[in-house]
């Protein structure tokens, strides 16, 4: 048994809360398609293979394998966007290897690519997006891309500035990510998660948001 340490909380598989620990950004990511986009599904089901050949060895070739999130129209080709959440812990002993953070994204980023991308293009005819985060902070360099798209939705849904939006994307992410890093350092055994709840009225406002902080 390992003593236990902040190093050891961000790594253990005991409880399952590093495998649940992108649940908060996908499930946040989700809501807040759902208010621009129609055809928002979270964890759905890819389609099965039917004969087709993969050629990398790492790909998912599950029957009932899912993806995180999947987005209708999200890059205007009028097909589906398909977004694998992954959040990594830095400083766990895989990632001694890399000398920067960027190869640190570099290398989570692939492996997710190596498990999804070639079944989600030739069977399911989708795009694939790697939603990689660090549970210390930080975001892989897909992920930005995807937000802007989303940000520049929001904003002309509700009539904002561009910018105020994406500093409240940023700041939601952030808080999610913490989040997701102190439930596996308390290691908290709540029954019921009320940020998975799917909820309307989820989404605030940049302006309100912005408004409400400077009276602190």
């Amino acid at each position: 048994m390992q003593p236990y340490s902040l190093d050891h909380s961000q790594i253990c598989p005991k409880g399952g809360f590093i495998a649940l620990r992108h649940d908060e950004p996908k499930n946040l990511f989700g809501r807040l398609a759902r208010r621009v986009f129609r055809d928002v599904e979270v964890e759905p089901e890819l389609e099965q293979l039917s004969g087709e050949v993969l050629d990398k060895k790492s790909a998912n070739r599950q029957d009932e394998a899912r993806s995180d999130v999947r987005v209708r129209n999200f890059w205007g080709n009028r097909k589906d966007a398909f977004f694998e959440f992954r959040v990594f812990y830095p400083f766990a002993s895989s990632h001694a290897s890399k000398k920067t953070a960027e190869a640190m994204f570099l290398s989570v980023e692939k492996a997710r690519k190596r498990e999804y991308e070639e079944r989600i293009n030739v069977v399911d005819n989708g795009s694939f997006s790697p939603m990689i985060l660090a549970s210390t902070g930080g975001i892989g360099d897909q992920m930005p891309m995807a937000l802007k798209v989303l940000a520049e939705r929001l904003a002309g849904l509700d009539d904002e500035e561009y910018s105020e939006v994406m500093g409240m994307l940023r700041s939601r992410f952030a808080f999610a990510i913490a989040r997701s890093a102190l439930v596996c350092l308390r290691g908290s055994r709540s029954l019921w998660n009320h940020t998975d709840k799917v909820r309307e009225h989820d989404y605030c406002s940049s302006r309100l948001l912005m408004a409400e902080t400077r009276r602190f």
